[in-house]
């Protein structure tokens, strides 16, 4: 049972995974570092950069971009099919996100290398939407994200504004 304190602590607390990808975490590299080392690439003719929130609101959009910056040509049916099983109801049918443990080296078969998993069946894919961390996390938590991104990228409007949000890159 935990006393009032503790629960006013957690709820102004990140969840490990947040914590970890903010600027003083561990895993800032995932998020906050790789957004600005590629910033300055983003028109490079080489690269491609692509923001989940676009994707999500036009999968087919997205496939068809990747297809042409690849310089793959793609019939009507094809990319049919490559957006479908690029979708978020596909994955959750397939599920193939069941990352194991480490190969069983003690001797001992502690681990049942058949069933035990990093990820648990129908855990790693949740709803896909854009913007629907916010609606699980703390007003708290969620202010201090937005403050770190402010930090991060606050220096270049467009910048934070397409870290945030997506869409089209200013012209310069």
């Amino acid at each position: 049972m935990c006393g009032e304190g503790e629960a006013v602590k957690r709820e102004n607390e990140p969840p490990a995974a947040v914590k970890d990808i903010l600027p003083n975490g561990v895993l800032r590299f995932l998020y906050f570092d790789y957004i600005k080392k590629w910033w300055e690439y983003r028109n490079e003719p080489n690269v491609i950069m692509l923001h989940y929130s676009d994707v999500r609101r036009d999968l087919k959009g997205g496939v068809k971009k990747i297809a042409e910056f690849l310089e793959v040509d793609l019939n009507p049916r094809q990319l049919e099919v490559v957006t479908e099983r690029c979708g978020i109801e596909h994955m959750r049918k397939v599920n193939k996100f069941l990352h194991r443990l480490p190969l069983n080296t003690d001797g001992e078969r502690l681990w049942d290398v058949e069933k035990d998993h990093l990820v648990k069946s129908g855990k790693f894919v949740k709803k896909g939407g854009v913007g629907s961390g916010g609606s699980i996390l703390s007003d708290k938590v969620v202010a201090q994200w937005k403050k770190a991104e402010e930090d991060e990228f606050g220096h270049n409007p467009a910048l934070l504004k397409w870290a945030r949000e997506g869409g089209d890159f200013p012209s310069e």
